[in-house]
């Protein structure tokens, strides 16, 4: 079955029918995160510390916006298995999996092939991958196989091959899912969302005269499917007990406060004291990793079974506006760092000498630049098979 859009508003934000309001927020708040260490990481470069407090330095908190990531994956998790969960025919038909697939291609793929196509042909000015073999990296590329293989076009497409092997295997662990009891299931996705952790910690220790540095660290142990799919099985454990009949948590203000604060906590904890990967902490990083996910899905689950005290943050406008251009957004930033650091110094000169200044005058710039870029993504490249995708009803 087909729904309608000649009602459909082309440069709407508005929200659908029966979303959660709360999980736009999140989204915002991911790609917020990305886009924070990215704008922080070059200034950082090129002056070693923006405002140092002793041993601290304001940047480590933003260096660790990689995290933004996890909170995606953990997202993505949930989304899925909660719209699967809602639409799971009684008896699973390929005419059903056929159905899934083309909706999870139009919502992925077109931006996707359009930023890869972007960054190989070097449309935006300063940005040159460093790639020796295009055939051999668009290949890697249009496979999705970027997160074993290296993403040499734009390094953050590593988390898009994670991503596109999670849509596979999801509708096959929810349909063991289907036939198990409720404890079955959620103890059998909390091995899944631990083993990763066990597996960084193995890769870490076993290659120790291998991983030297941070891109070691991260095509070996960070970006692999088989080490970072802890968030994404979070998520499903959340959607699972949000769609349970009887969780007796939903409703539960007081519950869903005191979840949300001391996941805010755990990821405060996780956050602020030192940039891990930048300081070549590994093995504390394979493990922070999980923990990490963890705190992602305790809030995202306090969010959903209660009003606690970010959930009108969450529901703001601004937030809203950067959900939507989120994917757009992830896609191309990064292209447009080498053109908004010429931007910068040309405009303020000796000004971007001192390096709080410099980072100062450098986001509200590389900002504006990703924001205008993904918009014009979104909207001519994403959004019309965004309208296709909503006409196919699982």
């Amino acid at each position: 079955m087909t729904r309608p859009i000649s009602d459909h508003r082309y440069l709407s934000i508005g929200r659908r029918a029966g979303a959660i309001p709360e999980l736009d927020g999140l989204r915002g708040m991911a790609i917020l995160l990305v886009l924070l260490r990215h704008s922080v990481y070059p200034v950082l470069e090129e002056h070693g510390e923006i405002l140092a407090i002793g041993r601290w330095d304001i940047a480590t908190p933003l260096l660790n916006g990689w995290i933004g990531v996890d909170l995606f994956f953990v997202l993505s998790g949930f989304l899925i298995t909660h719209h699967l969960m809602k639409r799971w025919p009684a008896t699973f038909d390929l005419s059903f999996g056929l159905r899934y697939w083309a909706k999870r291609i139009l919502r992925t793929f077109p931006a996707y092939y359009a930023a890869v196509l972007i960054a190989m042909l070097g449309v935006i000015p300063l940005f040159a991958p460093a790639v020796d073999d295009f055939g051999y990296a668009i290949a890697v590329h249009a496979l999705f196989m970027q997160d074993y293989l290296g993403s040499e076009l734009v390094v953050a497409f590593w988390s898009l091959g994670v991503e596109e092997k999670f849509y596979l295997l999801c509708p096959i662990v929810l349909y063991w899912i289907k036939t198990s009891s409720i404890k079955t299931s959620v103890a059998t996705l909390a091995c899944l969302a631990l083993l990763p952790a066990a597996l960084r910690v193995i890769t870490v220790t076993t290659n120790d005269a291998f991983i030297s540095n941070y891109e070691a660290f991260f095509w070996m142990a960070r970006a692999p499917f088989h080490l970072a799919m802890d968030g994404l099985w979070i998520g499903v454990i959340c959607a699972l007990l949000v769609n349970h009949d009887n969780f007796p948590l939903r409703g539960n203000d007081r519950a869903a406060r005191i979840l949300c604060n001391a996941s805010l906590a755990l990821l405060a904890v996780a956050m602020l004291p030192v940039a891990w990967f930048d300081a070549l902490l590994f093995l504390p990083s394979a493990i922070l990793l999980n923990i990490i996910s963890i705190g992602f899905g305790g809030l995202l689950l306090s969010v959903c079974i209660g009003e606690t005290i970010i959930s009108r943050l969450l529901r703001t406008v601004w937030l809203r506006v950067l959900s939507v251009l989120a994917y757009s957004l992830y896609l191309v930033h990064l292209m447009l760092v080498p053109l908004a650091l010429k931007v910068t110094a040309q405009l303020f000169g000796t000004a971007v000498s001192h390096p709080l200044l410099h980072f100062l005058l450098f986001l509200p710039i590389f900002v504006s630049m990703a924001l205008v870029a993904s918009a014009l993504l979104h909207f001519t490249v994403e959004k019309p098979f965004l309208i296709l995708k909503d006409r196919i009803r699982l």
